[in-house]
């Protein structure tokens, strides 16, 4: 129970106490350091004592006293993270092809990141002391995988070694104060229909303190040899599914419940307006994303006009198909603007991960690489979410692969059109 130092930053509070990389921090004004979490915990008052152990194994307590604008300056080591213990029959991550990036098959399910990051937890791997320390440290929101609240149910669907009580868990931290993003992942033929209505009746019913409740559908891709047999949904199934919330919304006089953006296209509804998403509170999880894209562009539009009047080209705009009408108007506005140059929309197929992939950010560089056929004088537009944060495509492209394979000026720009720059 300590944290290892990684890097201590050049003129911090901790260069200057003389603290190095390779020490271990073992308590924060005698509580004992944990993890990342336990450590910023502790660490947040303005005077602290840190008691550290060396290499060599001698002890010694650091003060430390807080300086406006001079960062502590502790790095601990990577932290560990827990990893789901469950065989969820919709899993997409055994539902991946071999040989991707290695962290694309992390099977995360840990408090601390759900709280950090917003990963969603299954609370099938809590311990008494667990919960015992989101209580007390107040850890919260969280972001929960309930999808039904019949445990018999969700048992089927988790195939978990350690099946929990999930609203017995849920209403022990609601009662200290802890409060839920709940994500329900709908897969047809089990918890969809009457089994998805008496779960949001439960929830809306009950004392909970529930943010948001996100209901998505299940993604399938093409690599499923040897897993169970599912469906996807269909246009019939997605109507269903907004008919639900939009009633079950109406009857309880309740907004926290959110339909994922796939369901809005197989159901050839029209995008809610903003008020509808509130804050977005599940936004990655595919909720409000089409929506806030077109307002987000509203209020860059103007700027983005004059980052294109730049070049003398015309543009090749790319899109998936869960996006293809949200692009579709965003290039329509433009070229209504534009005097000389006219932008093109061409919609990218999923062939790598299958047909009922049709999100943007699972678009793969041999994807682009066969379909994506620009004429001489367009500028190629990708959105950046098809590279990680290291700049690599879901199937292992770098940039510099990306920008070889065509020989026309590639300008990325960020999904929310937030920013925007070439490659």
């Amino acid at each position: 129970m300590a944290i290892i130092i990684q890097n201590v930053q050049a003129k911090s509070l901790a260069a200057s106490q003389g603290i190095v990389a390779g020490e271990t921090v073992i308590s924060v004004n005698k509580n004992l350091v944990r993890d990342f979490l336990d450590f910023e915990f502790f660490t947040s008052d303005y005077q602290f004592d840190l008691e550290l152990l060396s290499p060599k194994g001698e002890k010694r307590i650091i003060t430390i006293q807080r300086e406006n604008n001079r960062p502590l300056g502790i790095e601990p080591e990577p932290y560990q993270i827990r990893e789901c213990g469950n065989s969820c029959i919709f899993c997409f991550i055994d539902q991946m092809p071999p040989q991707l990036r290695s962290s694309l098959y992390g099977k995360d399910d840990d408090y601390l990141y759900s709280f950090m990051f917003g990963n969603y937890i299954t609370l099938t791997n809590l311990l008494k002391e667990d919960i015992s320390r989101i209580t007390n440290q107040h850890i919260s929101p969280l972001y929960v995988s309930l999808h039904t609240t019949d445990n018999a149910l969700r048992q089927k669907m988790m195939r978990s070694l350690n099946p929990v009580d999930a609203m017995g868990v849920l209403s022990r931290l609601g009662k200290a104060g802890i409060c839920f993003h709940l994500q329900i992942v709908c897969v047809p033929g089990f918890n969809d229909g009457e089994a998805l209505e008496r779960t949001l009746h439960d929830l809306l019913r009950s004392s909970l303190n529930i943010l948001s409740i996100g209901i998505v559908p299940v993604g399938l891709t093409k690599f499923r040899a040897g897993l169970c047999a599912l469906q996807a949904f269909d246009a019939s199934g997605a109507e269903q599914v907004l008919q639900m919330i939009s009633d079950l919304r109406r009857k309880y006089d309740s907004s926290i419940v959110y339909p994922a953006d796939e369901f809005l296209v197989l159901a050839g509804h029209p995008i809610p307006e903003e008020n509808y998403y509130a804050d977005y509170p599940q936004l990655e999880n595919g909720i409000g994303m089409l929506r806030l894209a077109l307002q987000m562009f509203k209020s860059k539009k103007r700027s983005l006009l004059k980052e294109l009047r730049k070049k003398p080209h015309n543009y090749l705009m790319i899109s998936s198909i869960s996006a293809i009408s949200v692009i579709n108007q965003i290039a329509a506005e433009l070229n209504n603007r534009l005097e000389n140059q006219t932008i093109r929309v061409q919609v990218i197929l999923n062939d790598f991960f299958g047909p009922q992939i049709s999100v943007c950010g699972l678009i793969t560089y041999s994807d682009l690489a066969q379909q994506l056929v620009p004429h001489t004088d367009e500028i190629i537009i990708l959105p950046n979410c098809i590279f990680n944060t290291n700049g690599e495509t879901l199937d292992g492209a770098d940039r510099l692969k990306v920008k070889a394979t065509w020989n026309n000026p590639i300008l990325l720009i960020d999904q929310f059109f937030e920013d925007w720059d070439y490659m």
